[in-house]
């Protein structure tokens, strides 16, 4: 029986609600975590599934985001008597069930004047929990532990989390000269163990990687990618790439202070590269030397993958 209900609305933070419905899945097991567009299976009648569950669960997790309330053609949908977003939680509360807001980003703990419909009114005097990208890592692990607080069970051991490895750890393949190990501040967060790719005079590769043979055992990587928060260029852009096997698995870019968080399947992966470069950065270093001479940058990289791990 699933103990632990994602409550989210389409088009606002949803992706925030599958990366915490992934996290709970790995921490405490699939089959106690209900996210509707995963755990649902076809046939299933709607309204009276999300009404048992919702009624049912131990734990409800509002996902709210900027767009929580608004919208709708001629009232905020959160007024609506059909919004299922408040019939959810309006069950859960009349249940007596636990429920804990995750506000995300930046938006503001819900108040009186956010004019709550009476019967989820209740929902402004619970505790909230915070996802802000720039914490993710942590505030995921701290949604974790709170939910695992609520869903204990005396003598009942729940699945323990699946450890990640980092990838620090593990022996390069192949690695470029100026991607070395060490730690890295991105968006105000510390990171550790990181791959920082930052040449000094000039760079003897423009584009910086570093691989690792996977071996086929590791399901998904997560990171942080971004430029280094003490940058001495603050304007750069960073491009970020995930190869798997040679292919790109995904790419982003970031500005100073705006890292990102990549969560990457690298199921069946045997060979997995990171890659990261600046655009426009010199390449030949002798050209790299008289701009230098002359004052002109040659926009070297200073980048960086905070804590890369992978899950098995």
């Amino acid at each position: 029986m699933e103990k632990v209900f994602v409550n989210f609305r389409v088009g606002d933070a949803e992706d925030t609600a599958v990366l915490i419905d992934q996290k709970l899945c790995q921490a405490i097991g699939a089959e106690r975590v209900f996210r509707s567009s995963r755990a649902m299976h076809g046939g299933a009648i709607f309204p009276e599934t999300l009404k048992a569950k919702a009624a049912s669960c131990t734990v409800m997790l509002v996902v709210i985001g900027r767009h929580w309330l608004v919208g709708g053609r001629d009232c905020r949908r959160i007024d609506a008597p059909a919004d299922w977003v408040r019939t959810e939680i309006e069950l859960a509360l009349e249940n007596d069930r636990q429920v804990i807001p995750i506000l995300t980003g930046d938006r503001q703990r819900l108040g009186p004047e956010d004019k709550l419909p009476p019967e989820i009114a209740g929902l402004l005097d619970r505790q909230y929990l915070r996802f802000h990208h720039r914490s993710a890592e942590f505030d995921l692990q701290h949604i974790v532990d709170e939910v695992r607080y609520h869903v204990s069970e005396p003598g009942v051991a729940l699945p323990g989390a699946v450890n990640p490895v980092l990838l620090t750890n593990f022996r390069p393949t192949q690695r470029s000269a100026d991607m070395r190990t060490g730690a890295a501040e991105l968006g105000g967060r510390y990171f550790g163990d990181s791959f920082v790719f930052r040449p000094s005079l000039f760079a003897a590769n423009t584009r910086g990687s570093v691989s690792f043979n996977l071996g086929r055992k590791y399901r998904r990587l997560e990171v942080t990618a971004g430029v280094l928060d003490d940058a001495a260029e603050a304007h750069q852009v960073g491009v970020f790439k995930v190869l798997a096997d040679g292919a790109v698995r995904s790419q982003v870019t970031a500005m100073l202070g705006k890292p990102q968080l990549l969560n990457v399947d690298v199921s069946d992966v045997l060979n997995l590269q990171l890659e990261a470069h600046r655009p426009g950065t010199t390449s030949h270093p002798m050209m790299a030397g008289v701009l230098a001479a002359g004052g002109v940058s040659n926009k070297l990289p200073e980048l960086a993958w905070g804590d890369p791990v992978v899950y098995p």
